[in-house]
C-alpha cells in the first residue's frame, strides 16, 4: 500500500504531490487505541537490527512497573542482558505518547525498497492486546513521523545510549 501511494503520487500534478503521505498511510478504517486496565501487563519493546555498516543491534523492553530489560548483540558495548528501572510515571507518559500517536491505527509495516539499513520494530502489548510496527526506512514510504518519535522516546526512557556506547567492531 505504501509503495502504491508513492507510485500514484509520482505521476500526479504538483498540487497533488503536496499531499502528506504520512497522513494517508494508515489503514482505511480507524482503529481506536484500547484503554489499559492492568498496568502490570504493559510491555513496550523496541528492537533494532544490524545493517551492512556499524548499526547497533539490540532489543529493549520496558514494562508497566518500570523494569527495563536490554539485550545487545552487535555493535554495542553492553553485549548480553542488562536491566535497570525507570519511574512508573515516565512509563505512563510513554504509554500516553502511544495513545496520542494513534499507534493501533497504523500499518503493520512500512518497508522501503532500499538496502543496507537497519530495521526497527516497535511493539506495545497490554491486557492481551498487541500492536507491532516494522520500520525499514519507513519515512520513505509515508510512515507517520510519530513512529520515529516513539522509537526515540523508547530509547531515551530506557537509556540505551549508555549500553550502546561508542563501540565499533571489526
Amino acid at each position: 500500500m505504501s509503495i502504491i501511494a508513492i507510485v500514484c503520487l509520482a505521476g500526479a500534478t504538483s498540487a497533488a504531490k503536496s499531499v502528506d503521505l504520512q497522513a494517508i498511510n494508515r489503514p482505511a478504517v480507524k482503529v481506536p487505541f484500547p484503554q489499559i486496565r492492568d498496568w502490570s501487563s504493559l510491555r513496550i519493546r523496541l528492537e533494532r537490527t544490524t545493517c551492512y555498516g556499524w548499526c547497533p543491534a539490540y532489543s529493549v523492553e520496558i514494562d508497566g512497573n518500570g523494569s527495563v530489560s536490554w539485550f545487545g548483540w552487535h555493535f554495542v558495548e553492553a553485549k548480553g542482558s542488562r536491566t535497570s528501572r525507570v519511574p512508573q510515571e515516565k512509563v505512563r507518559a510513554l504509554y500516553d505518547a502511544f495513545v496520542k500517536a494513534d499507534f493501533f491505527w497504523t500499518l503493520d509495516e512500512y518497508v522501503a525498497p532500499i538496502t543496507d539499513l537497519p530495521t526497527s520494530t516497535v511493539t506495545i502489548s497490554f491486557d492481551g492486546k498487541q500492536k507491532m510496527v516494522v520500520d525499514y526506512a519507513g519515512g520513505h514510504v509515508g510512515m507517520p513521523k510519530v513512529i520515529d518519535d516513539l522509537e526515540d522516546a523508547i530509547d531515551a526512557l530506557a537509556g540505551t545510549k549508555e549500553w550502546i556506547g561508542h563501540t565499533r567492531e571489526p
